[in-house]
């Protein structure tokens, strides 16, 4: 057994965002950080309404390899839904309406 403090996602944050879209109702965090997992050291992971979610790496390389291999990349739930998803950095060059 281990003590302390536990609940709620890790406070270790980092700049190396990028931004998902596309996920299944029933995905979680958890399963996006799995999913992630397959570019590099995941430290931080949420998943908001609307099927969008956040990850953040701990490392730049780890970040670009993301946005690189695992954009339309078909995603699993831990209940078994799959689609595919959308990775793109958080900050978007260029002007973008929509």
């Amino acid at each position: 057994g281990s003590s302390g403090s536990s609940g709620g996602p890790p406070t270790r944050r980092s700049d190396f965002r990028v931004l998902v879209s596309g996920l299944p109702p029933s995905g979680s965090w958890q399963d996006l950080k799995d999913h992630m997992r397959e570019a590099g050291d995941v430290c931080y992971a949420d998943v908001q309404k609307d099927g969008m979610g956040m990850v953040e790496y701990l490392r730049k390389e780890d970040m670009e390899y993301a946005l690189r291999k695992l954009d339309d990349t078909k995603f699993r739930s831990h209940e078994g839904e799959t689609s595919y998803i959308r990775v793109y950095p958080e900050r978007s060059s260029g002007p973008s309406s929509g």
